[in-house]
C-alpha cells in the first residue's frame, strides 16, 4: 500500500504554470548573455568616423557645462567675455586630452579655435588666459584675438608691449582681430585728469600698428565699444587710420551698432556735445510741458469740485430765554 502510494506521488509534479513560463523565457536571455560574454569584444574605431562628426563630439565634450545656467568667469567686456562658449568641467576636458596623442591634437585644436583670446589682461575678473600665457604649441590653433582699449588711460601697464614673446607671429590662423574701446580719453570731460590730450591716442595707435604688422594672415579688424565712444573722436580716427594704412578691411561689432553708412565718422561734432545739448534741451522742454499739463489738470479738478454748503445759523428757541 505504501509502495504504491509513493510511486503515485513520484508521478505527480507540483509546479506553477506561470513560473514555468517565466523560467522558459529567461533561459534564452541567459544563453544570449553567456554567448555575448564568450564572443570577443571588438573596439570601436573612433577615428574611422568623418572629421565633421568627430568635431561635433569634441564640441559636446569640451563646451557642455555641468549646469544649464552657468556663471561666466570670462570677464564682462568685449567678445572674449560675452561671445565665447561655456566650457565643460576640467575633468571632462582632461580625460579627452589624455586619451591619445592624435585625439589630443584634434581636441586641443578645436578647443582653441572656437574661442577669442585677449592680447593683454584686464581687471574684470576673467579666468581666461591671455595669449602670452598660452603655450606656443597651441597658439597656431587660435583663430580670433581681441584687444580692449580704454583702461589705465593715464598710465598703461608696462606689460602692454608687442614683442616676440607675445607669439603673434605664430598665429597663422587668425583672420579677424577684434578691437573694443571702453572710453576715449580725448573727450573734454577728461580735461585735468589725463596726461595730455593726445597721450593715450598715440599710445593706442602705435600699439595697433605693431599688432597689425606682427599677425601674418590678418584680414579684418572688427571695431566695437561702449555707447560713449564715437567714430569722430580722436582715438577712433587714429585707429581707423592705422587699419586703412595697413590695408586691412574694417568690420563692426554688435555692441555699439556702428555701420558703414551711419555718417558718424565725418560728423563736425567729434564728441557729440551739441547733440547732447540738444537732447538735454528736449528733455527740459518735455519736463516743462508735463509740469504745465499737471498744473492745468489740478486747476480743472479744483474748479469741478462742488461748493461746500453753508453751515446752518443758530436759531433762538422760543422757550429758551438767553
Amino acid at each position: 500500500m505504501s509502495s504504491s502510494l509513493s510511486a503515485a506521488l513520484e508521478k505527480i509534479h507540483l509546479h506553477d504554470p506561470a513560473n514555468q513560463i517565466k523560467s522558459d523565457q529567461k533561459k534564452p536571455r541567459a544563453r544570449q548573455r553567456q554567448r555575448r560574454r564568450q564572443e570577443p569584444l571588438t573596439p570601436f574605431r573612433f577615428f574611422d568616423l568623418p572629421g565633421e562628426i568627430r568635431l561635433r563630439i569634441y564640441g559636446y565634450v569640451l563646451f557642455t557645462p555641468r549646469r544649464r545656467q552657468t556663471t561666466r568667469f570670462t570677464g564682462s567686456v568685449g567678445a572674449s567675455s560675452k561671445r565665447n562658449p561655456f566650457i565643460s568641467p576640467t575633468s571632462h576636458r582632461l580625460a579627452l586630452f589624455l586619451t591619445s596623442k592624435r585625439m589630443h591634437e584634434e581636441a586641443s585644436d578645436h578647443f582653441f579655435s572656437m574661442q577669442t583670446f585677449r592680447l593683454f589682461p584686464l581687471q574684470d575678473y576673467s579666468r581666461m588666459p591671455t595669449i602670452r600665457a598660452i603655450a606656443p604649441t597651441y597658439r597656431r590653433s587660435i583663430a580670433a584675438i581681441e584687444l580692449i582699449l580704454g583702461s589705465s588711460w593715464t598710465a598703461p601697464p608696462a606689460s602692454w608691449t608687442v614683442d616676440r614673446s607675445l607669439g603673434l607671429e605664430d598665429m597663422v590662423r587668425v583672420r579677424t582681430f577684434k578691437l573694443f574701446i571702453e572710453v576715449d580719453p580725448s573727450h573734454p570731460v577728461f580735461e585735468g585728469f589725463r596726461v595730455s590730450e593726445g597721450f593715450y591716442t598715440d599710445f593706442a595707435g602705435e600699439l595697433l600698428q605693431k599688432v597689425l604688422a606682427a599677425v601674418p594672415a590678418l584680414e579684418f579688424v572688427e571695431f566695437d565699444g561702449w555707447p560713449s565712444v564715437r567714430k569722430s573722436g580722436a582715438l577712433m580716427k587714429r585707429l581707423l587710420q592705422e587699419v586703412r594704412a595697413a590695408g586691412k578691411k574694417i568690420a563692426w561689432g554688435p555692441e555699439r551698432g556702428w555701420t558703414d553708412y551711419d555718417g558718424e565718422e565725418d560728423c563736425d561734432d567729434p564728441h557729440g556735445l551739441r547733440e547732447q545739448e540738444e537732447r538735454m534741451k528736449q528733455h527740459q522742454l518735455e519736463r516743462e510741458r508735463r509740469e504745465q499739463r499737471e498744473r492745468e489738470w489740478a486747476r480743472v479738478q479744483a474748479a469741478s469740485l462742488p461748493l461746500p454748503l453753508p453751515l446752518p445759523q443758530a436759531q433762538a428757541l422760543p422757550w429758551l430765554d438767553l
